[in-house]
């Protein structure tokens, strides 16, 4: 009779569910819970803050088609300006559908393990109605893989099952949607939930959400990071708060970007850092494909906002994408049979407007949060600077590195690529916290316009203090500029260990077989030093 029992109530809990969902009538609406309150309740209110908020994002390129973001959930006037940055970069891609992977704060003081897919057909935002994928939902929550049990558990957990109470008062999906709606238009929509998940859940709801990833479906998972101050429970270090802060953002920043799983679930044991998204996003981890390539489009804080660090939100918007290069092992094009023939340098005169459009910019940008427009079709502005080409922009401050980012192969014009490095040089490094406007006037600008990549055999071929070098094993790899071991008065072997330290690999792993190397040399100028 026992056993009888334990099978019924296990047939009970592993059927329920997905039964639930499809045998129960669904609601017609599910309404906003958090209109008014984390974002404006008016149609027009709303939609003018969210323009307002992508007139000011500078023009991003990327690097491949977008697939997925990560994007902040807190009210809109802290962190809305950072999601703008994620969602104005996917508004042209044709995108018809998007999942939506959430944290859930409340669930009525109850935890779940998996995922939740409410029985609803249509969200409502002030903005209107988003119709739920209800075939892509029946499909998750019919999926029949349940994660291995103990002997000691009386039932398996089920996975997916649908859970209102996870919905009720949320704001983790809910922030996502006004944004979507603007910048999708017509779209379908698989609202998921997250609760725990452990060990090999991970692979199992992957397993079940990958094959819904087609080239018209977004994913967007909703995170912010670090919450920091007494309130929150979380006070690992009392001193260089900012700095602090920052530091362990980025140290998850690079976990991610990198794609790794198992990293990013130590580094949460290892610092304790409370992203309350950090679960949703060690899922897109599993979801994202080899070849994904993450960046970072934008970071801030409340606390440097309000200028308060006592009491700090964390916010970042993340974007992955994927090459439409067609697959060759890596993912660097082929570029292997170009030889390094430069272009002649630039004139001094277009050198010259170069660094001043780089100084207005940075001027700009950390005063306003906007860049500066420019119109390229000037006659005045020289049709080289209108070419594509590879750029570094670096920033040093008092003679130390302040920054350094930049395009290795063409992106964009010349021109554009300068203002979004510069940009990204002052923002988006890892390794620095944002310059503020007040450092500008200790800043010297160093501008590196690559010549072609050229494919070598090996590091014998290098030639130090002349030829920047890119080097690949996988999905690793790292840049030095030309300039960079004469700089640092590094002799070949010593730069070729920095490098692969840089790219996160044993420091003589470019002894190895099945690395690839490219070189490079660079057209490089810069600002009269300031001291």
């Amino acid at each position: 009779m026992k056993l009888l029992f334990s099978l019924i109530s296990l047939l009970i809990a592993v059927l329920t569910p997905s039964l639930l969902f499809a045998e129960t009538e669904p609601q017609q609406f599910f309404e906003p819970q958090v209109a008014g309150r984390f974002y404006p309740g008016s149609e027009i209110a709303l939609k003018d803050q969210i323009n307002s908020f992508f007139k000011n994002v500078p023009k991003q390129t990327l690097k491949g088609n977008p697939i997925a973001i990560i994007s902040p959930h807190a009210g809109y006037q802290y962190s809305g300006q950072v999601a703008a940055h994620g969602y104005s970069t996917i508004k042209d891609y044709g995108f018809n559908r998007a999942i939506v992977l959430s944290p859930s704060h409340f669930m009525g003081g109850k935890r779940f393990r998996g995922v939740s897919i409410l029985n609803v057909k249509n969200f409502k935002t002030p903005l209107g109605i988003i119709p739920v994928d209800q075939d892509a939902c029946n499909q998750l929550l019919n999926t029949s893989q349940t994660p291995s049990s103990s002997a000691s558990q009386k039932t398996t957990p089920v996975l997916f099952g649908s859970y209102e109470g996870a919905y009720k008062g949320e704001h983790s999906l809910e922030t996502q949607l006004p944004f979507l709606q603007l910048a999708l238009k017509d779209f379908k929509l698989i609202p998921i939930m997250v609760g725990i998940l452990i060990d090999n859940d991970y692979d199992l709801v992957a397993n079940a959400i990958r094959p819904l990833m087609d080239d018209k479906t977004l994913v967007v998972v909703s995170s912010d990071f670090t919450h920091y101050g007494e309130g929150y429970g979380y006070v690992p270090f009392k001193k260089d708060v900012e700095k602090n802060i920052h530091t362990l953002d980025y140290g998850a920043f690079n976990k991610i970007l990198s794609k790794d799983f198992e990293g990013l679930r130590a580094y949460r044991m290892e610092t304790g850092i409370n992203a309350c998204g950090i679960i949703p996003v060690a899922l897109l981890l599993k979801l994202l494909p080899n070849d994904a390539q993450g960046e970072i489009l934008n970071y801030d804080t409340s606390g440097r906002q309000s200028n308060d660090f006592s009491f700090s939100v964390s916010y970042a918007s993340i974007i992955f994408t994927k090459s439409t290069e067609p697959k060759s092992g890596h993912n660097v094009p082929k570029l292997e049979t170009q030889a390094i023939n430069p272009s002649s340098s630039l004139t001094e005169d277009e050198k010259t407007f170069l660094l001043s459009l780089a100084r207005n910019t940075l001027e700009t940008y950390t005063k306003t949060g906007i860049p500066p427009k420019l119109n390229q079709t000037e006659q005045t502005i020289s049709s080289r600077l209108k070419e594509t080409y590879g750029v570094f922009v670096t920033l040093k401050k008092c003679g130390e590195l302040r920054g350094c980012i930049g395009y290795i192969l063409p992106r964009t014009s010349l021109l554009q690529a300068v203002i979004e490095n510069t940009i990204n040089s002052s923002s988006n490094d890892w390794r620095f916290s944002p310059v503020e406007a007040k450092e500008t006037s200790n800043i010297t600008i160093e501008i590196s316009v690559l010549s072609p990549l050229k494919k070598i055999n090996g590091p014998d071929e290098f030639i130090v203090g002349k030829e920047g070098i890119v080097i690949r094993k996988g999905p690793s790899s790292a840049v030095f500029l030309p300039q960079v071991a004469t700089e640092q008065g590094w002799d070949k072997t010593e730069t070729l260990c920095q490098l692969c330290r840089k790219a996160g690999l044993s420091i003589d792993a470019w002894k190895n077989e099945g690395m690839d190397f490219y070189v490079f040399t660079a057209d490089v100028f810069h600002e009269r030093e300031k001291t």
